[in-house]
């Protein structure tokens, strides 16, 4: 591994997480394989921070994986972790596998926008519904990374994309609206530059019986910021912008852009229009968990009363 790209010193003092990682453990220092300005590296250092402060069982707590450029996080994620790689949006599919053999387990899935609301649409909305026992995260990057920099299920109106080089014209998805909809009982969303709510939600999820739906904001500056501009469709309406060409006008601008949920309710809908709404949108614990449900009409089938 160390052969495949030059390896440079590490600053000093460590981060000191780093050596918790997968690849810290190996090459003992800090490894990824992300672009620069990337924010999954921050959510793969905060999942490992998390993990090992909590010091979760790697046995009831599996990392299950969807397929996107973020899929490279099990370099950054805690050495200790059982990790999965799903198919392409199959990821909760794969986590309610493992949750009905064993019960005990409490399933971390990771997905992207578009594995999670595009191809993986379905499984995630049964997933909600069935208020199953796990934690999933939405990776919000508002395009589809990994396979060219496509317009994805999240991309917002007027912004560009390789397939929408003029401008996205399509109404986007809302990942919280749709988990809401579905029925999962703990929904929330933070962003890559809101990093302690973060692990405040990461850590409520955990401790959450049922579907905990956790979407996270997150730059891609390579196929979104450098072909977009601070205020998006400014270019279309004749208007100059900056481009979001390096990770810290992304995080710049990402925090511009969120509105806390306790402010959106004092906002009209154009105010609100391509803006990120954070907080925590729903937490209910007294909710049937689907484990147990199926535990009980199992006794039921058998003649228990």
């Amino acid at each position: 591994m160390s052969g495949e790209l030059p390896m440079y010193p590490s600053e000093k003092p460590e981060h000191p997480y780093v050596l918790d990682s997968y690849a810290g453990r190996i090459l003992n220092t800090y490894s990824s394989r992300f672009c620069a300005g990337c924010g999954y590296g921050i959510i793969g250092q905060i999942y490992t921070r998390v993990f090992e402060d909590l010091k979760l069982d790697p046995n009831l707590h599996p990392l299950v994986i969807g397929i996107g450029c973020y899929s490279q996080i099990l370099l950054l994620v805690h050495a200790d972790a059982q990790k999965v790689l799903a198919l392409h949006g199959r990821a909760p599919a794969v986590a309610t596998g493992m949750k009905m053999a064993n019960p005990n387990m409490k399933p971390i899935v990771f997905s992207g926008d578009g594995d999670c609301l595009g191809i993986g649409g379905n499984h995630f909305i049964h997933l909600c519904r069935r208020n199953l026992d796990c934690v999933i995260f939405i990776f919000n990057n508002s395009i589809y990374g990994m396979t060219g920099g496509q317009g994805a299920p999240t991309t917002l109106f007027g912004a560009k994309s390789s397939t929408t080089p003029y401008t996205m014209f399509e109404n986007r998805s809302d990942g919280i609206k749709l988990a809401l909809a579905a029925g999962a009982t703990h929904v929330a969303r933070t962003t890559v530059a809101h990093p302690r709510t973060f692990m405040k939600y990461f850590k409520k999820a955990l401790k959450h019986k049922g579907t905990s739906v956790i979407e996270i904001v997150t730059p891609c500056v390579t196929y979104f910021g450098r072909k977009n501009v601070d205020s998006l469709g400014a270019e279309y309406l004749g208007l100059e912008g900056k481009k979001m060409d390096t990770g810290g006008k992304m995080v710049d601008w990402i925090k511009r852009n969120s509105v806390r949920i306790n402010q959106a309710k004092f906002m009209t809908e154009e105010e609100l229009f391509n803006k990120y709404i954070i907080g925590e949108f729903r937490y209910e614990s007294d909710k049937p968990e689907y484990s147990e449900e199926y535990a009980r009409i199992q006794k039921i089938a058998m003649g228990d009363k």
